[in-house]
């Protein structure tokens, strides 16, 4: 199997989870979240967020990037969640670039 393209990865990740969403699985850490809801998916994100502070105070590259994905994708927990299209958010980030 090949590595999707950089540009792909966060599309294909949140194709992963409305699919978990959609069809829960019992050993899924994805279909947990749901389960806990805002509470827990929140959580996360603030958890996460913070982590990504610490790694970039510490300008730990390795541990940046970890802790960014991480953030990436508790954020997309988050939007599958609340039926935001992730292509809604890519729709902000180009008009904000006009």
């Amino acid at each position: 199997m090949t590595e999707p393209q950089s540009d792909q990865v966060l599309s294909e990740l949140f194709e992963v989870i409305c699919d978990r969403r959609d069809r829960p699985q019992s050993d899924s850490y994805t279909c947990k979240l749901f389960q806990g809801g805002d509470n827990k998916i929140l959580k996360k994100i603030g958890e996460e967020s913070t982590e990504v502070v610490m790694a970039c105070k510490d300008a730990d590259p390795d541990s940046i990037a970890a802790e960014v994905a991480d953030l990436f994708y508790h954020t997309l927990v988050a939007l599958a969640y609340h039926q935001v299209d992730l292509q809604a958010v890519y729709q902000k980030l180009a008009e904000r670039r006009r």
